[in-house]
């Protein structure tokens, strides 16, 4: 039974974190902290009247308190106190899981956002699949009312894993999101299907880059379905994806030597690239520079000399028209573009002379020794001998 005293210090406790919630609402976070610390104080003193009473209260003002040094800034801080309430909520949770699964997956999720903020991801990682952990442990029912903060921890995941090139960690984090997903589109219609597309196309990118290119092609296919019914509402959002889709589409075919798909899924990929360029050349006119490369080789693996050269030109042309937007950063691709005509398309090595030029302009600024050595290489090698 509780005495005058303790009663007391219990309404004093509450008025205080009242009030600290009123202040840091009001933005001025050095009193709120001042007014949750004197309430914690209390709570601590009580812990040994009421136990379960006061244990929560301590998490949330610990909470509380890291959400005050978020706003100042003080993530480290923040932090130190997130792990102090969930030290609290992991012991709750052994008690009453069905009553602090929630609390504990938000209190992990919390401190792995902070993590990512601070660009420590392998901590990151950790803290999102100990919440995961938690969420997994649910019955389907309360998982299905997690869905979306679970979706959030797979995107999350998928992004810093990606950056640390982990292909397994990378993929089982997309294939998470996609189920959930997936669900979202049968129950919803057409409301999630923008972002299942993305993460098709995340996921068919994540097996180009590993060089998985069945795999790749595969998703893409299921992504480009979605993108192209999409594109019928607003062809202008989704254009940019597309002529991306169709590009690794059309590399994957040109080396599966399915020629024929190749070119169609070629020809796709730049009269995109070609219409986003026309509003914005310095943004899309390099993709279509790399697009006409591909072509040149597209050609020359299929013993077609003619139609190569011609892309080739057209890249040549493309950049030269570029470097009147960016000299720094397409003349060295002029440069080295002009080198392989003469290298792979038996132009005349006179042109090497513009390309020596264009290099020797940079010499101060960078050094490329390797392209001036291709120029001296070729030169030497088509000279007439005497």
């Amino acid at each position: 039974m509780y005495n005058l005293e303790t009663i007391i210090e219990e309404h004093l406790s509450q008025a205080l974190s009242n009030l600290a919630n009123n202040y840091r609402e009001r933005g001025d976070f050095k009193m709120s902290k001042k007014l949750y610390l004197k309430s914690l104080k209390l709570q601590k003193f009580s812990l040994n009247v009421n136990r379960a009473y006061y244990q929560p209260l301590i998490a949330k003002t610990f909470n509380s308190l890291a959400l005050v040094s978020i706003e100042e800034n003080r993530y480290d801080i923040a932090i130190k106190y997130y792990k102090k309430a969930l030290f609290i909520v992991k012991q709750l949770f052994v008690e009453n899981p069905l009553e602090y699964n929630h609390i504990l997956s938000k209190n992990y999720t919390d401190i792995a956002h902070l993590y990512r903020r601070d660009f420590q991801y392998e901590k990151a990682e950790f803290f999102y699949n100990e919440a995961l952990t938690v969420y997994n442990d649910l019955s389907p029912e309360n998982l299905k009312k997690s869905r979306l903060k679970v979706l959030n921890i797979y995107n999350s995941l998928s992004i810093i894993c990606n950056s640390q090139s982990k292909f397994q960690e990378t993929k089982d984090a997309y294939m998470g999101a996609l189920d959930i997903y997936q669900e979202l589109v049968n129950e919803h219609s057409n409301k999630y299907q923008p972002e299942l597309a993305m993460v098709l196309h995340d996921l068919a990118s994540l097996y180009f880059k590993n060089d998985r290119p069945n795999k790749a092609g595969e998703v893409y296919i299921l992504a480009l379905e979605i993108l192209l019914h999409l594109s019928q509402e607003n062809s202008d959002k989704y254009k940019a994806i597309l002529a991306k889709t169709f590009h690794h589409l059309a590399q994957i075919y040109s080396s599966q030597h399915e020629y024929s798909n190749a070119l169609s899924a070629y020809r796709e990929a730049l009269n995109h690239y070609i219409e986003l360029a026309e509003t914005d050349p310095t943004k899309y006119g390099s993709q279509v520079a790399i697009i006409f490369k591909n072509l040149a080789h597209f050609y020359m693996q299929q013993n077609k000399a003619e139609l190569a050269e011609y892309f080739h030109l057209r890249l040549i042309e493309l950049y030269t028209e570029l470097s009147h937007y960016n000299e720094f950063a397409y003349n060295l691709k002029l440069a080295s573009s002009i080198i392989d005509g003469v290298n792979y398309y038996n132009q005349h090595t006179l042109s090497l002379y513009q390309a020596e030029a264009i290099i020797k302009s940079y010499a101060e600024e960078m050094q490329e020794d390797e392209l001036l050595d291709q120029i001296y290489y070729l030169r030497q090698k088509r000279s007439p001998a005497y």
